[in-house]
């Protein structure tokens, strides 16, 4: 019964479905996932659900806002921080459902081994465990080396000193304040990205099915449909499917190795991201990963 109340809800449903006059696993998961807040209010937590339901519908607002502003192929970067603050609203109501409708612990269900709040959540970078652990410095390491060394692989493509403006939703920016006001953007959505897809992927998906496969299918299982998740259908896409895959793959041993707890995790992958786009920027901003479109002086 424990297995199949966790498997539920997954993205991909592996278990037979709950049949329960009350509430299901199924119902709190289609809330959490189709209303911002809603797994919450499913469960009667009205106040965290209205949290949630204001922070998300309050980013998407000003996507909205400044949609009109973007230029063709940059990133709506409020849509981006809406979309994160609901994948973690997923994570962390499912949890809390499974740990108070069957009253398991740690020790019944891979996700539950992880107590964290959505503060401890977000602050897993900063902590001196993680910014000292080797695990954590050699993928921020791994993130600045091989997006830097790639960029400056590409031929004709012009660096950060060669910028004459950077335009960013809307707004126009010289060389030197260009580099505060991108990280600005790209920071928080690093942020954003490793607490909400490490608490998908690793913390929801990848503990449920190794509760139904075992560790090792769960963590190729899991980490293939990372890499997937990062497939948009062009050739380089494709490579960068792969690497993600790998990545995955490292970021859910860590997540094992640490029995289970997503702060190293979650550390690793937002140093990684954050080295990975300043370095893109630096090297080749043309290609900057928030797209913002770049001029060139002569």
């Amino acid at each position: 019964m424990a297995r199949k109340a966790f498997l539920a809800f997954v993205f991909i449903f592996v278990a037979a479905p709950l049949k329960s006059a009350d509430k299901t696993p199924q119902g709190e998961f289609w809330w959490s996932f189709l209303i911002p807040g809603g797994g919450y209010f499913y469960q009667g937590e009205t106040a965290k659900g209205i949290g949630y339901f204001f922070a998300t519908a309050g980013m998407a607002g000003w996507g909205l806002a400044v949609d009109h502003k973007k230029d063709g192929g940059e990133l709506n970067t409020p849509f981006v921080y809406a979309q994160q603050i609901h994948g973690i609203q997923i994570y962390l109501s499912n949890r809390e459902f499974i740990r108070k409708k069957y009253r398991l612990t740690g020790d019944d269900l891979k996700i539950l081994k992880d107590r964290s709040t959505v503060s401890d959540l977000s602050l897993s970078p900063f902590k001196k465990d993680n910014l000292s652990s080797p695990w954590v410095l050699g993928f921020a390491a791994l993130g600045a080396g091989i997006n830097y060394l790639g960029a400056r692989l590409e031929k004709n493509n012009r660096d950060y000193w060669d910028i004459r403006e950077t335009r960013i939703l809307g707004d126009t920016f010289s060389r030197q304040p260009s580099l505060g006001v991108y990280s600005a953007y790209w920071i928080p959505i690093s942020l954003g990205a490793a607490t909400s897809e490490e608490s998908i992927f690793r913390g929801l998906i990848q503990s449920g099915w190794e509760d139904a496969w075992g560790k090792r299918k769960g963590l190729i299982a899991a980490s293939a449909l990372f890499g997937a998740a990062h497939y948009n259908g062009s050739g380089p896409s494709a490579t960068n499917a792969a690497f993600a895959a790998l990545a995955g793959m490292y970021l859910g041993w860590r997540y094992q190795s640490n029995d289970y707890k997503l702060s190293q995790s979650i550390a690793a992958h937002f140093w990684f991201d954050v080295f990975a786009g300043l370095s893109i920027y630096l090297a080749d901003p043309e290609n900057n990963p928030l797209g913002a479109k770049v001029q060139f002086g002569f």
